[in-house]
C-alpha cells in the first residue's frame, strides 16, 4: 500500500511530526531502528533502576507551556503526570553557590547583592533581554507570512536582528564588566554546547528564558512513557510504527521523495517523506540522487558539528539526597573560565572539566528500588579522543574518566563511591552506536551566529515532499525545540499533500 508519509526515526521531532500528521488524518509508516520510541532522549533501566540517556527536564510543558499545548490538543496530556520542578539548578563556583529557582527577580536580587557595583549594568543587561523576549516572542506568534516577517524585521523586530549576529560574549561585553558575573550569567552555555565566545547570543536567550524562568517538568516514570504515550495515539490514529528497521535509501523520482527502501529490503511508497535521522546522514547518505547527495555532502561538510557528552549512570544504594544532593540538578565548575572549562572538557584528558550531576530519582522515587537512588554525572567530550582504541584500551579509558568524575562529584557528596550499586557509562562512540549521530553530536550542529536562528537548516530540502526535523534543523537543539520541528515539519507536509 502507499502512504501518506513515511517517518524516518522515532525521536521527539519524528514523533511530533507523526502524532500530528496521523492526528490529520493521514496515513503515516513510522520506521525506527531501536525496539523502543524517543531516540536519544529516551530512558532504559538496569536491575530496577531507570535512567534518563540524555534529558534532564523540558521546558515548554507548564499549563500555558507551548509542548504542554500540543498534548492538549491531541489528549496526550490526560495521559502523563507531569511532576513539577521546584528549581531548575543548583550552580556552584569557587565563590558562588546559587539555586537557580524560576525567578528571575530572584536571581536579579542574588546578581545584585554579589556584585553591588555592577547593578545599574545589570539593569541595563536585562532591560535589552526583556525587549529582545518581548519582540522574538510576538515574531513567533506573528501571522504574516515568513518572507514577510523576514523583510520587516529590521523595523518591528530590531532587537532580535541586533543579537542574531552577536555570541554570548559579544553581548555581555556590551553591558557588564565584572568577568565572574559575565561567567554566572552565560552558565547556561553548556546546555546548548558551545563557550559564550563561540555561542549564538540569540539562540543562547531562547533557552535561558525556557530553562531559568519558565516552569520546567518531568514525567513520571521517565519520559520514556510520554514517548511511548504518543506512540500509542499515533496508531490509534490509523497509522503504523516499525521498530528494528533501518531505512538504508530514500527512493527519489523525477526530484520527487517516493519511499524507502529498508535493512531488509523492504520497499514502502508514499506521498512524502520526513526524515528525523540526522541531517548528514538524511542528505548525503540515503537519498538515491548521486548529484543531489553529493551537492549536500559538500555544503553540510562546511557545518560544525556540536560536541559529545561522556555520562556516568549510577544506581546507589541508598538516595542521593541522603549523601548531601540537595537539589535534583547541580553544576559544579572549578573555575569561571568557560572557555578552559570547554577545551578540557573535549580534550584527551578533561581533568579540570565542569560536570554536571542530576538526580531524577529525587523528582519520582519510583525510578529506583524502594531506600535507593540514581545518579548522572556527565560532562562535554570529543569523539576524537575515543577513536583507533582497542577494546581493552577503551575499557579502561571509559573506568579511567568514569572514576574520575565520581571522585569530582564527591566533592559535593561525600562518599558516593561507597553507595555505588550499579554503574553504566557512555561515550561519544555510545552516543554514535544508539542514534548514527556523526561523532556522536548530542546537539545536531553546533549553535554558532552563522549556524542559528534563520541560518539554520530549515526542514524543507531541495527534493520535493522531503522534509527534515530534530535538532539538525531550526530551532535547533532541545527536546522542545525538536517537537516544534517535527511540528513545522509535519506542516509542511501537509500543504505539500494537499
Amino acid at each position: 500500500m502507499e502512504y501518506d508519509a513515511i517517518v524516518i526515526g522515532a525521536g521527539v521531532g519524528g514523533l511530533s511530526s507523526a502524532l500530528k500528521l496521523s492526528a490529520s488524518g493521514k496515513k503515516v509508516l513510522v520506521i525506527e531502528r531501536q525496539p523502543v520510541p524517543g531516540g536519544c532522549a529516551t530512558s532504559f533501566t538496569r536491575r530496577g533502576f531507570t535512567f534518563e540517556s540524555a534529558m534532564h527536564c523540558v521546558s515548554g510543558l507548564g499549563p500555558e507551556g507551548e509542548i504542554r499545548g500540543f498534548f492538549e490538543e491531541f489528549g496526550i496530556d490526560k495521559t502523563i503526570d507531569f511532576i513539577e520542578l521546584k528549581d531548575f539548578c543548583r550552580i556552584i563556583y569557587p565563590e558562588h553557590d546559587f539555586v537557580i529557582d524560576f525567578d528571575k527577580e530572584n536571581f536579579l536580587n542574588f546578581l545584585k547583592n554579589k556584585f553591588p557595583e555592577e547593578c545599574q549594568n545589570i539593569d541595563k543587561l536585562f532591560l535589552r533581554l526583556d525587549k529582545f523576549h518581548k519582540q522574538f516572542d510576538s515574531f513567533c506568534a506573528s501571522k504574516l507570512p515568513l518572507v514577510l516577517q523576514l523583510i520587516l524585521s529590521p523595523f518591528i523586530y530590531p532587537e532580535v536582528i541586533k543579537l542574531s549576529s552577536l555570541t554570548v560574549t559579544e553581548l555581555f561585553d556590551k553591558c557588564l564588566k565584572d568577568e565572574k558575573l559575565k561567567s554566572i550569567i552565560a552558565d547556561l552555555w553548556r546546555f546548548i554546547g558551545l563557550p559564550p565566545s563561540e555561542l549564538s547570543a540569540l539562540y543562547f536567550l531562547i533557552i535561558l528564558k525556557a530553562y531559568w524562568f519558565e516552569k520546567n517538568y518531568y514525567v513520571k516514570g521517565g519520559y520514556s512513557q510520554l514517548f511511548n504515550k504518543i506512540s500509542e495515539k499515533i496508531k490509534q490514529n490509523g497509522s503504523e510504527i516499525k521498530y528494528n528497521t533501518t531505512v538504508k535509501t530514500i527512493i527519489i523520482e523525477k526530484k520527487c521523495a517516493r519511499g524507502v527502501i529498508t535493512d531488509r529490503g523492504e520497499k514502502f511508497f508514499a506521498k512524502t517523506v520526513i526524515s528525523n535521522a540526522n541531517a548528514i546522514e538524511t542528505l548525503a547518505e540515503l537519498i538515491d540522487d548521486a548529484v543531489i547527495r553529493e551537492k549536500y555532502d559538500k555544503e553540510l561538510a562546511k557545518l560544525e558539528k556540536s560536541v559529545s557528552v561522556f555520562q556516568v549512570y549510577l544506581g546507589l544504594t541508598v538516595p542521593a539526597k541522603t549523601l548531601g544532593m540537595s537539589n535534583f540538578m547541580v553544576s559544579l565548575n572549578s573555575s569561571y573560565d568557560h572557555e578552559k572549562s570547554f577545551s578540557d572538557s573535549i580534550s584527551a584528558e578533561g581533568n579540570n572539566c565542569f560536570i554536571e550531576i542530576v538526580d531524577h530519582a529525587q523528582l519520582d522515587p519510583s525510578l529506583a528500588p524502594e531506600g535507593k537512588g540514581t545518579l548522572l554525572i556527565m560532562t562535554f567530550d570529543s569523539y576524537k579522543n575515543w577513536q583507533g582504541l582497542t577494546d581493552e584500551e577503551y575499557k579502561q579509558k571509559k573506568k579511567m574518566i568514569a572514576d574520575r568524575l565520581i571522585k569530582w562529584a564527591e566533592k559535593l557528596l561525600p562518599g558516593l563511591s561507597n553507595h555505588i550499586e550499579l554503574m553504566e557509562v557512555a561515550t561519544p562512540k555510545t552516543m554514535y552506536r544508539y542514534t548514527l549521530s556523526p561523532e556522536g553530536a548530542i546537539y545536531g550542529f553546533a549553535h554558532s551566529v552563522k549556524q542559528s536562528g534563520m541560518f539554520r537548516l530549515g526542514q524543507e530540502t531541495c527534493i520535493k515532499g522531503l522534509f527534515l526535523a530534530g535538532a539538525w534543523t531550526r530551532p535547533g537543539a532541545g527536546i522542545q525545540a525538536c517537537f516544534l520541528s517535527g511540528i513545522d515539519a509535519a506542516e509542511l507536509a501537509l500543504k505539500f499533500l494537499d
